[in-house]
């Protein structure tokens, strides 16, 4: 029994290690007829230019009966194939058999520090010269995962620079011949940093215009930090879905910012809808149109985000509109203190431009040109609303009423803004029984307020006062009653936003003729 036991495991042994010796011959056999033909395969595939470093094979005979089922592993470093792709090492893992089937199967291939490039359309004499399109069928990869990978894709304008994004794990499964296959991956965003999820479809490549290649799919985005722009800050989620070819994808998703807030106000919350077309070969994206709420205030917005020829930094070029907003909104949004100065509805319309100009703060890059208008609007706390109270009683010519308390003003005017600072144009402040028609500046960060214009008031510059002082300026009252008005004066408004202050603009020549020309 001890010899039959003995004489069946030397039996195996032998079996084992022929199978293993013919294993080794047959990947020295195989080796240079399989870097043969893959090096055949890719620059029948891809053109001209394919290199390997280092290439080595393996067979492994899992029966001496069925050699065709034996396991050939391909692996090595180095692989570059012209300027589309390099590799840094490479494995790929088959059935012996696969070489002779058609197509070729390749169950699994794993790449790590992959670098892709992916350029712009080829020119019809390239196309005619590089190798001939290959027949679909030649290869089916089953499965394909890779690490490490850098996508670099370059613009159509060769002046613009190419779009990268970074790929922390990718695997592509379902490839049929002729068609595309399946992805599932995982993305670095670098600004704002965090991770994007996506799966979906990818292909057919187009190889003579690699923009026309089709792709679809759904992201998850996660955990983006918005502090990293230093003007704005929260973390930011979004989702949603895409398709169509790379030069012209369709995005419809989604975002949501329960903190959201900018350098030095409170924080909102801020969700958005959107529907875009991005242009995948630049990054440019058109905006078609973005809804916006932020806390209870809905904004739409359309435009482009685009990087022009040149600066790294990008374009953003938006048409924004409020419809009845809230103001108390925005004043949270760019103020500290924890209750809002000022409450009311607001209309507004602007065109929003952030100039391309890398390393420069946002107050520098950002411009603003429209018109608001507000309604019913009411200062809350401090003496901003009593200075209006008693404005509206002298403008009433009840000074000592005050039963004409918390009235409610409205503010329109054109605006526009460079370097931080508000330009308005043709500013119009109405209370009961007065009208205030300013031009001026005012700084968003410093708060500094430079106002100036002329005050139609109801009452006559007597009846604003009263006791001996309405006595004494009833003289006056024909020289200052002009265009319809009981008064008008010249004005000026200057100070900061905490502590305004109203007076008469004495100092400015040709306050009178302004006076005389201000609408009714």
């Amino acid at each position: 029994m001890r010899k039959w036991l003995l004489g069946a495991s030397c039996a195996v042994a032998l079996l084992l290690g022929g199978l293993a010796a013919a294993g080794w011959i047959a990947a020295r056999r195989f080796e240079p007829f399989v870097r043969q033909q893959a090096i055949a395969y890719l620059q029948d595939r891809f053109g001209t230019g394919v290199a390997v470093r280092e290439l080595h094979v393996s067979v492994a005979f899992l029966s001496p009966w069925h050699p065709r089922s034996a396991r050939l592993r391909l692996w090595g470093e180095g692989l570059k194939i012209g300027s589309l792709v390099t590799v840094g090492q490479f494995r790929m893992d088959t059935e012996l058999g696969a070489l002779w089937e058609q197509p070729r199967r390749i169950r699994d291939v794993r790449l790590e520090a992959l670098e892709l490039n992916i350029r712009p359309r080829l020119a019809s004499a390239e196309v005619e010269k590089g190798a001939g399109t290959p027949a679909p069928e030649a290869v089916v990869v089953q499965r394909m995962e890779a690490r490490s990978a850098l996508v670099r894709i370059f613009p159509a304008d060769a002046a613009k620079l190419p779009r990268e994004d970074e790929v922390q794990h990718v695997v592509l499964t379902g490839a049929q011949p002729g068609k595309g296959f399946q992805y599932e991956a995982e993305l670095r965003n670098p600004k704002p940093p965090g991770t994007v999820q996506v799966a979906g479809s990818f292909g057919p490549w187009r190889r003579d215009d690699p923009g026309e290649t089709p792709i679809s799919g759904a992201y998850t985005f996660t955990g983006a930090d918005l502090g990293a722009f230093r003007t704005i800050a929260g973390i930011l989620d979004s989702t949603g879905r895409f398709e169509g070819p790379l030069r012209r994808i369709a995005v419809h998703g989604e975002t949501r910012t329960p903190q959201f807030r900018l350098a030095g106000g409170n924080a909102l919350p801020l969700t958005t809808r959107f529907d875009s077309i991005v242009d995948g070969t630049s990054g440019d994206t058109f905006l078609q149109p973005v809804r916006a709420r932020l806390g209870s205030t809905d904004i739409v917005a359309r435009g482009r985000i685009v990087r022009p020829p040149g600066p790294k930094a990008r374009s953003i070029v938006l048409d924004v509109a409020v419809d009845k907003g809230r103001i108390e909104d925005l004043v949270r949004l760019a103020v500290k203190a924890s209750q809002p100065f000022l409450q009311g509805s607001i209309d507004l319309r602007t065109k929003m431009q952030i100039l391309p100009v890398a390393g420069r703060d946002m107050r520098q890059r950002l411009l603003l040109d429209g018109n608001f208008s507000m309604d019913e609007s009411q200062f809350s706390g401090g003496s901003v609303q009593q200075k209006i109270d008693m404005l509206s009683r002298r403008a009433q010519g009840q000074p000592k009423n005050q039963e004409i308390a918390d009235v409610f003003s409205s503010l329109r005017g054109g605006f526009a803004m460079e370097d931080g600072e508000l330009r308005f144009s043709d500013l119009v402040f109405q209370v009961p029984g007065a009208a205030i028609h300013l031009h001026g500046t005012y700084g968003i960060y410093s708060e500094q307020i430079d106002l100036h214009g002329v005050a139609r008031l109801q009452a006559k510059a007597s009846q604003t006062m009263s006791g001996w002082k309405r006595l004494a300026l009833k003289p006056i009252d024909p020289l200052l009653s002009r265009a319809g008005a009981g008064t008008l004066l010249p004005i000026q408004i200057t100070g900061t936003r905490a502590e305004p202050h109203f007076g008469l603009d004495r100092g400015r020549k040709g306050q009178a003729n302004a006076a005389d020309r201000a609408p009714r």
